[in-house]
């Protein structure tokens, strides 16, 4: 149990914030380096998290607090004066995660503006203790000179200990400590939306308050992969603007075939009245008899019946990871790949992305529901750094995971590549023959600079539509082909 320095920990707050910390290494690097500076910075970390975790924190009787704790008792009192940490407490309470996420970065921020001391302080707490041992020892009996000197010794080595974690804590000043404060909680607040952001687009468009089903341990593996990994934020960035848009699509799409009038019949839902009952409420005389009508349910009214959409196949997305790819190019199909995902999940169809070079190097599969969020990850953040390209390897791949499906009908193979390549003719009829037998459609998105004039029949031949992508700034031509699937 941690000697408390200026709150009183609960223990359930001290084991959420113990298996944190085990498993943030993140967290751990901030407890490191403050410990480096001061010797208590680990427990002054676990007070924070008790501050944002807990709605009402337990701070210690002033007495009780130690005056050499004068630097924690501080940045305690900052915290407390400024209504943005108030605010961001109350945000963050109750929720283990964000509360670690949120220690983290304030923390930083707080080691980052501690100075280097002098000398290393020492915690005055080991040499109280030494003196007890010795006076409990005694039992009341008078000390030998011998000891008496010792006791004087360690008496005044405590009084300059003390002294030099109170000199140490006066060096700083407390506009200091406010600013500290202040940018650890905007960083924090950054990492946080960030966080929830890249969960949502990884888990193919769900938001976070849907997320709860992530275990702890999976939330900060997440947000340490994100943290440490640029290309991921590039991903997570530019997916979540492609997903925004492949939702509108989504929702502007008309939906035919919903609805079917089959007769008339009776009841009182207003919006399936005929003409001539809606016509008594233009006539004072006769809303009585419609009044009647309707609380009996006896209006003449539309009869409907629903006609759900036709079942369709997967979705499946042919990724090129040749080497050429590396760079904007990956991060651009990878976010386009994750919107197709999302839109997978909307429509409740299974979903291919299939990594693929001169072979197929990766296949993940993910069924029609909210993915795994770290499966998703894994998948996306893969890339092979091949050296040439086969469309003939990634569309057989499509096609495979077409035919296991039940329903074959109405899927969508997109093949995502800067490579060029000329298939068989023999392919290519086989091909088009089962394009025609499963009734699937084939896009391509075809990242280019140069002139494609020999490709084109090639690729003309493979995809019902191909979009050529000579700027991946301006690919509204993609939206318009792909999102409204």
């Amino acid at each position: 149990m941690q000697e408390p320095l200026v709150y009183l920990i609960p223990k359930w707050t001290e084991l959420c914030i113990t298996d944190f910390k085990e498993k943030s290494s993140r967290l751990s690097e901030v407890i490191e380096e403050g410990d480096r500076k001061v010797y208590n910075f680990e427990t002054f970390v676990s007070e924070t998290y008790h501050r944002l975790y807990d709605r009402q924190p337990n701070r210690l009787e002033d007495s009780a607090i130690k005056p050499e704790n004068k630097i924690w008792i501080a940045i305690h009192q900052q915290m407390s004066e400024l209504e943005v940490f108030q605010q961001f407490s109350n945000r963050l309470n109750g929720d283990e995660f964000l509360s670690g996420i949120g220690t983290t970065a304030l923390c930083l921020a707080i080691v980052e503006m501690l100075p280097e001391p002098a000398e290393p302080l020492e915690d005055p707490e080991v040499i109280r203790k030494q003196l007890r041992g010795i006076f409990e020892a005694l039992q009341g009996q008078t000390p030998s000179a011998g000891l008496m000197q010792r006791i004087q010794q360690l008496k005044q080595q405590g009084l300059e200990t003390r002294l030099a974690c109170e000199a140490y804590a006066d060096s700083i000043g407390n506009a200091e400590i406010e600013t500290a404060i202040i940018t650890g909680i905007a960083k924090a607040e950054a990492e946080i939306q960030a966080i929830a952001e890249s969960i949502a687009t990884f888990s193919a468009g769900s938001n976070y308050s849907q997320e709860t089903q992530l275990k702890i341990a999976d939330k900060i593996q997440l947000a340490q992969r994100l943290h440490t990994s640029p290309k991921l934020q590039a991903i997570a960035e530019l997916a979540g603007k492609k997903i925004a848009i492949a939702a509108k699509m989504q929702r502007s799409k008309v939906k035919e075939g919903r609805t079917e009038i089959i007769g008339v019949t009776t009841g009182n839902d207003l919006t399936r009245l005929l003409p001539c009952e809606l016509v008594k409420l233009t006539e004072p005389a006769l809303f009585p008899i419609f009044a009647q009508g309707y609380i009996e349910r006896s209006l003449l009214q539309r009869e409907l019946i629903s006609r759900e959409p036709l079942a369709r196949g997967p979705i499946v997305i042919c990724l090129d990871s040749s080497g050429s790819m590396q760079g904007q190019a990956e991060i651009w199909s990878k976010a386009i790949a994750l919107a197709l995902l999302s839109i997978a999940v909307s429509q409740k169809r299974h979903c291919r992305i299939l990594h693929f070079t001169d072979v197929v190097e990766r296949i993940d599969d993910f069924a029609g529901e909210i993915p795994d969020t770290n499966r998703v990850i894994d998948c996306i953040e893969k890339f092979y750094n091949g050296g040439s390209t086969s469309f003939t390897a990634a569309l057989t791949g499509a096609l495979a995971s077409i035919q296991q499906h039940e329903q074959t009908k109405k899927a969508d193979v997109i093949l995502i590549t800067d490579g060029l390549d000329t298939p068989s003719t023999q392919f290519i009829e086989q091909w088009q023959a089962d394009r025609k037998k499963y009734e699937f459609s084939c896009y391509g998105l075809l990242i280019t600079s140069v002139n494609l004039s020999n490709y084109e029949s090639t690729i003309g031949k493979l995809c019902d539509r191909y979009v050529e992508i000579a700027n991946l700034t301006e690919d509204s031509e993609v939206s318009t082909c792909l999102y409204s699937i």
